[in-house]
């Protein structure tokens, strides 16, 4: 068998929003870290990233296991996940990372935004992109990340009470996620991880600067 990862085929817009819709019942992580603690969520997500990993390797060991993998779930795989690890492993890295390393509040957004903003420029960028970045991204794609995500920042600042400051520096904060997104392959990551790290890093920095820097001015 050819080490060769084959070429990469194009989903169609029908197969994109099949495997967007799919994403999106990821929502019940976000739903999950709210109501439980930060150790519970880390323990549980720490677990599925682990047996996940497991299923991946055991699917390259036996031949047969993969081909289940790849007959139930072809319909929205992506030819290299065929052979290789499914974003689902890098989603719950992505997520329990996040849980880790940054307030539940932080992480429930930065994770909201990698499912919905990811997914809606996704879907805005193929059907309605027509200002094109180098790399195949597009102005519309972006402006669909940000506007989806700026809306279910309107609805946490509700539901959870955020700050005004911590809703603005989120502003800042979904901006630097998308901007990344742009990029993201160009860097070689899996925007699974740069964009809830991206959110929850550029949050850190920010309120570091405006707690220790512009309060003292």
């Amino acid at each position: 068998m050819s080490d060769q990862t084959p070429p990469e085929k194009k989903f169609s817009y029908r197969q994109e929003v099949k495997r967007k819709l799919l994403h999106m019942t990821s929502f019940v992580f976000v739903i999950f870290i709210y109501l439980t603690n930060k150790e519970t969520a880390c323990l549980v997500i720490g677990f599925l990233f682990i047996a996940l990993v497991i299923a991946e390797q055991l699917c390259r060991i036996f031949p047969a296991l993969n081909d289940i993998k790849i007959k139930y779930f072809s319909p929205v795989l992506r030819e290299n996940e065929k052979s290789g690890n499914v974003s689902s492993v890098w989603f719950l890295l992505g997520c329990f990372l996040s849980v880790l390393l940054f307030s539940k509040e932080v992480a429930m957004l930065g994770i909201t935004i990698l499912i919905f903003g990811d997914a809606f420029a996704a879907l805005i960028g193929k059907r309605f992109g027509k200002h094109k970045f180098k790399n195949g991204k597009s102005l519309e794609g972006t402006l669909g990340f940000i506007g989806v995500s700026l809306l279910f920042l309107i609805a946490y600042a509700f539901i959870l009470d955020l700050s005004r400051i911590f809703i603005i520096l989120s502003v800042i904060s979904i901006v630097a996620a998308a901007i990344v997104e742009i990029y993201t392959k160009q860097l070689k990551a899996d925007d699974n991880l740069t964009i809830p790290l991206t959110f929850g890093i550029s949050m850190w920095i920010l309120t570091w600067i405006f707690t220790n820097v512009l309060v003292n001015i």
